[in-house]
């Protein structure tokens, strides 16, 4: 159903009301009025925002908000059609030349800035014949340069986090779409990231493997200090895992808070509207 021209106005104007971090300081990752357009259509519009060192923010909306958009472009997926996005302060999409000035970031910046991120997916896009082992210990092998026995202390360890100490040897083929989904956190954790972005892990999951999985993000959470952003339609998960929600939609940031300002006391209609569907 398409919204009235007055909503979609009210949308672009709603005022975002200023929310303490969970770690004050300086953001890891900033959003400096970054836009994204895909031909005619401007799906991110304008976005600022900041996520703070050890912040578990939770990104919900309507699809087509955006929210995978903006996980994608820190992931170095998609490149912003204008403005800035920072980590630990750099640029992530440019790098400055000896003589200061700041130009597109070459190949060899972004492999260097990857590292500080790690990405969880919809679809969990593991080597089908590789181990579990050999899934989780191929990036630090080859992008970190670690033996292969640094590399297989920390795949158990982070194999073990997840519930899956005991599958080390087996193929993707012979695991759940849940066992599967948790090799590939195991696969990013191990990487040792600054921020994690975990986009829908759950959208691709039969409904009883959905509990499985957010049960692990969650003991994550709570027992890492690492940032996070948290791109889910799973209300009840936002609500329990995250320090600061956003709610998006068409591109824009229409509110954000605490999750009881979000859930409990929501200001626009938009927001009410979206929250009804999950009652």
């Amino acid at each position: 159903m398409s919204e009235s021209s007055t909503e979609k106005n009210a949308i672009m104007t709603l005022p975002i009301e200023s929310v303490k971090p969970k770690s004050p300081g300086i953001p890891i990752v900033q959003y400096q009025d970054v836009t994204k357009t895909f031909g005619d259509l401007e799906v991110i519009k304008g976005i600022e925002l900041d996520l703070y060192p050890g912040e578990k923010m939770a990104l919900i909306g309507p699809s087509g908000s955006g929210k995978t958009t903006l996980g994608r472009m820190l992931m170095t997926l998609e490149e912003p059609t204008t403005g800035t996005i920072l980590i630990d302060g750099e640029p992530l999409w440019q790098m400055k030349t000896s003589s200061g000035k700041l130009v597109r970031a070459n190949e060899k910046h972004l492999r260097r800035m990857r590292q500080k991120i790690g990405m969880v997916f919809q679809h969990f896009n593991l080597f089908p014949h590789l181990s579990v082992l050999r899934n989780v210990t191929l990036a630090p092998i080859s992008v970190l340069g670690l033996s292969q026995e640094e590399a297989y202390q920390r795949a158990v360890e982070m194999l073990s986090k997840v519930g899956l100490r005991d599958k080390l040897d087996e193929f993707p083929s012979r695991l759940s779409g849940g066992q599967k989904q948790r090799v590939a956190i195991a696969r990013a954790l191990v990487m040792q990231p600054k921020v994690m972005v975990f986009d829908e892990v759950t959208s691709a999951l039969d409904p009883e493997l959905v509990g499985e999985v957010l049960e692990v993000i969650k003991e994550i959470a709570f027992d890492s200090d690492m940032a996070m952003m948290l791109i889910t339609h799973e209300m009840d998960f936002a609500r329990d895992v995250a320090d600061r929600v956003i709610f998006g939609a068409e591109g824009c940031i229409v509110e954000q808070g605490s999750p009881e300002d979000i859930f409990e006391q929501p200001k626009s209609e938009r927001l009410l509207s979206f929250l009804k569907r999950f009652r």
